[in-house]
Parts: structure tokens; sequence; C-alpha cells
């Protein structure tokens, strides 16, 4: 039985930065198949492309448009297409995203930097760029891709959690600030999501299998897209400047203690 009714969505248009790839394709896909048309973006342009193609052959209407989301410039032009092609936005999901495992010392300065303008900076621009574009006069949802960092030391993840504890920052404060324009703003704080590459990038560190939280496996990229969807659903009507763990309880679990 499905999840939520295939209509929820209907004449709703979505734009999904990383969308060609993950948890932002995911993401996308669902949204996708509950009604709404789709806007993917994303820097490597054949990546979107072949992301496009696939959703086409599923019956969902996609534009993909290539888009470094460090450069207001390239992000107004992903506006623009969307609202050219589409004539509105009612929801953005901020997924774009870099990681790399590192000690702290082990970071370069430029390496620092550009984690924190990927991921907060960018932030930062789609949010404002969609809300000068239609959101400030229209209305709609924001969703923020975070990370579970902001209430504990993150080994190997300094640059990281620096720029997703702004972006839990900037989320909130824009539920303040925009709510009032009718604007829902929250945010999700994946915990281990199975079959992407940021898991299986931290094999490397340390253990990469997601069977470390009460629930005993890693969560799926569906999980993680149903919580998108709600939050965006009309059922999240009320639901503003949140930021949700989606973790399998793993961010409660501050004992570690074996379970019998």
């Amino acid at each position: 039985m499905p999840t939520f009714t295939p209509d929820i969505l209907q004449g709703q248009v979505a734009l999904v930065t990383g969308g060609g790839t993950g948890i932002g394709k995911e993401i996308a896909r669902t949204f996708g198949r509950h009604g709404a048309r789709l806007c993917i973006a994303a820097r490597r342009q054949e990546v979107i492309e072949s992301t496009r193609q696939e959703f086409e052959q599923e019956g969902l209407e996609c534009l993909a448009v290539p888009c470094d989301v460090r450069q207001p410039d390239q992000v107004e032009v992903v506006l623009q297409e969307t609202l050219a092609r589409f004539g509105r936005l009612d929801v953005l999901v901020n997924n774009a995203a870099g990681n790399f495992p590192a000690p702290m010392a082990g970071i370069s300065y430029n390496g620092f930097k550009s984690i924190v303008d990927i991921d907060l900076l960018g932030t930062y621009n789609f949010s404002k760029a969609a809300y000068d574009a239609w959101l400030g006069e229209h209305g709609g949802n924001i969703v923020n891709i975070t990370a579970p960092f902001e209430q504990m030391g993150a080994a190997y993840q300094a640059h990281v959690a620096a720029a997703k504890t702004g972006v839990n920052s900037l989320t909130r404060t824009c539920a303040v600030e925009w709510g009032p324009k009718g604007i829902r703003t929250n945010a999700i704080a994946p915990g281990a999501v199975a079959e992407t590459e940021g898991l299986d990038r931290f094999g490397s560190v340390g253990d990469n299998s997601g069977r470390s939280g009460p629930l005993g496996r890693a969560g799926s990229k569906q999980e993680l897209a149903n919580v998108a969807l709600f939050l965006v659903s009309e059922a999240a009507s009320y639901v503003n400047g949140q930021v949700i763990s989606v973790d399998g309880g793993s961010g409660v679990d501050g004992l570690k203690m074996p379970m019998p």
C-alpha cells in the first residue's frame, strides 16, 4: 500500500539541487511520482541529463540544468529556466553537498572553504534566488539536507560539521523571517543511508555498515525521500523551522550500550 496518495503534489513544481544522484535523485523521483514537475540541478551535465532521461522514461516531467551552487549567476539561471518552463515554483530542496573524510589537521585551507561554500553558501544562494524569483510573492516550501553533527563532535568531519551547523541555523532563520510570507523551511539530518557515496566513503575511516544504531541497519534513500515528501505536503502544514533527524535513533543513543 502506498504511503502517500499519488497526487499529493499534483500541479506543483519542485527544484532539487544535487538531483542527479543519491538522496537528491530519490527525492526528486518521489516528488515526481506524486505529481510534481521537476527541475534537477548539479554541476555535471552528463549526470543530470542521464537522470532526466531516466525520469522521463518513467513518465515524469523533468528539466535538467547544470549549475555550480557556489555561483549566484548560475543559480539565477536555474530559477529563470525553471520558471520559463513551468511558470511557477513550489518546492526547493537544497541537497547539493560536498564531503571527504579527513582529520581537521589534514584539511587544506582551500578544502575547508570548498565544503563550506558548497554546503552552506550553496544553500543560501538557492534559497535567496528562489525567494527573489518566486517564493517571496507566492509562498512554498524549502527543505535543506543537513547532517547530524550540530550537538556532537564529528571526527574527520570538521568542515562538513561547521557547514551543516550553519545550514541548520539558516533553516531556523528562514523559518522565522519567511514564515509570514507563507514559506515553510525545514531540514532533514540523515543518518547512515545505504547505497550512497557518503556511506561508501566512510569505510576508510570506520564502520560503514550503518548497523551501530538502535534499529541495527542503515536507512534507505526512499525513507529519506518519504520524510521530504511529508515536509512539503499539507500534512506538515504547521511544521516550520525544524531539523528532523532521520537516523534510526543513532543520534539519541549517546551511550552506545550493547543491546541484549
